[in-house]
């Protein structure tokens, strides 16, 4: 079966459920060991969340700004291209951190859930008996820790999407001053004053897009390495750092290609006006209807230029840096025995 892994593909040194980004695949013995496995699962949110903003933050700018601007002939940017160079140009390089901080600090906790959630659920799959799982059931991995850390991640896209709107008004309006100049104003006051919409607003078209995202993200990685080993006749840690970051860049297309549209729906929605009687969409529906009516298909794919060349070395440092930091954790903490 072709979609199902087994202890010969893996290579004679590792265990053939195995799997180091997403849980190291034995259960652990004892409370301590669970407690290790944990730790190393979160650090490697950790770790990976350093990596992926500082390399995946600008283009995440330069799309939401690409998807969220007026409709022309009002629009600021013309492509990718031209949004990169009038963003340097109007605030320097830094205008493409502009808003990172809560990025930053979300991302830790983030990914951490994301890959705790993940390891968690594989550890409970393979069971006592330590049973390899089907390339399937790695997506499904995804699925979950995609799904689980929506909670997270959408009052995080909420508060950047809102940002960046703030942005393009005052480059139309000088005159206009953001009611929020920070993500921690924001943070502080919106929930307050527009209740919990202020954050899950679009959680909808989000949860679709990481939950529809997540099997391709990480069934396509697992995918990946495990071939390549089984190929070299190696360990599935043993596959190289080239192949790490090909299964990571290849699951960051598929994720983005596949999921896209989802996305942009997902942004209209996060980057429209707080108050009520100043809002454009109305639910996920209306919103998709609005959309289309703007500009058909081609308006579902607005920024998706910004998003492909962000999704490759993103989730190649993303996937990369996290199986790196579970290999070396999980060996330390003896978790795995090599």
């Amino acid at each position: 079966n072709p979609w199902r892994t087994s202890g010969q593909e893996l290579g004679e040194c590792e265990d053939p459920g195995d799997s180091v980004l997403q849980g190291g695949g034995r259960q652990a013995e004892s409370m301590g060991l669970l407690d290790a496995a944990t730790a190393v699962d979160l650090l490697s949110g950790f770790a990976s969340g350093v990596g992926v903003t500082v390399v995946g933050h600008p283009f995440e700018t330069l799309k939401v700004r690409l998807q969220t601007q007026p409709e022309p002939p009002n629009h600021i940017y013309n492509g990718f291209t031209d949004c990169v160079r009038k963003t340097i140009q109007w605030e320097g390089v830094a205008g493409l951190y502009r808003g990172v901080a809560s990025p930053l600090v979300m991302q830790l906790f983030f990914r951490s859930a994301m890959f705790w959630s993940n390891g968690a659920y594989v550890r409970w799959m393979m069971g006592p008996e330590k049973r390899p799982l089907s390339y399937v059931e790695y997506g499904g991995g995804g699925i979950v820790a995609w799904g689980a850390c929506t909670a997270i991640e959408c009052p995080l896209q909420n508060m950047s999407s809102q940002m960046q709107v703030g942005i393009l008004r005052q480059k139309m309006d000088p005159a206009y001053v953001p009611e929020y100049p920070g993500v921690f104003a924001y943070a502080k006051g919106a929930p307050v004053k527009y209740g919990l919409r202020s954050m899950y607003n679009g959680v909808i078209p989000h949860l679709v897009r990481n939950s529809c995202g997540g099997f391709f993200h990480f069934g396509a990685f697992e995918y990946i390495r495990r071939e390549t080993a089984k190929k070299k006749g190696v360990a599935v840690s043993d596959v190289g750092m080239g192949a790490n970051l090909l299964g990571g860049a290849v699951g960051g297309v598929l994720f983005w290609t596949i999921t896209y549209p989802a996305d942009v729906v997902k942004s209209a929605m996060q980057g429209d006006a707080l108050n009520e009687k100043e809002r454009k969409y109305y639910g996920t529906v209306d919103t998709v209807k609005k959309l289309w009516k703007e500009g058909g298909a081609m308006r579902f794919t607005r920024g998706f230029s910004a998003c492909l060349a962000r999704s490759v070395p993103a989730n190649a440092v993303l996937l990369t840096i996290a199986a790196r930091v579970k290999e070396v954790g999980y060996e330390w903490a003896g978790v795995h025995k090599h």
